[in-house]
């Protein structure tokens, strides 16, 4: 597995996987995807995993499905702003998470000694 994809799930690998093909031009803007069947098996993931995968591709505009046709690369990749990588987002949460934490400790102390 690819050193910076540790840490994601099954559906985050294959997505990220579809974006550096589409990335380096080995799926080129207009190009059908397999059907999710057929790449359920190349990625060797559930099928459930790629429909998830796909749909994250079409809400971060890489893919652009037609119903009854099938899913096709977008004719422009989107822009991704620097600093939006998956794992840099977690690690955002993380650092949120933690400095939510804080203020709520602080906070119930600040009404503990307001109440005496």
């Amino acid at each position: 597995m690819h050193p910076d994809r540790a840490g994601m799930s099954a559906y985050e690998r294959v997505a990220e996987q579809i974006k550096q093909d589409i990335r380096i031009g080995s799926l080129a803007p207009g190009a059908k995807l397999l059907g999710n069947r057929r790449l359920a098996d190349y990625f060797e993931v559930a099928l459930g995993t790629v429909q998830k995968a796909v749909h994250l591709l079409q809400d971060q505009g890489w893919v652009v499905a037609t119903p009854a046709v099938g899913v096709f690369v977008a004719d422009r990749q989107p822009e991704e702003a620097p600093g939006t990588t998956i794992e840099e987002i977690r690690e955002e949460l993380r650092l949120l998470q933690a400095r939510t934490a804080d203020l709520s400790i602080r906070l119930e102390r600040l009404e503990v000694d307001r109440s005496h």
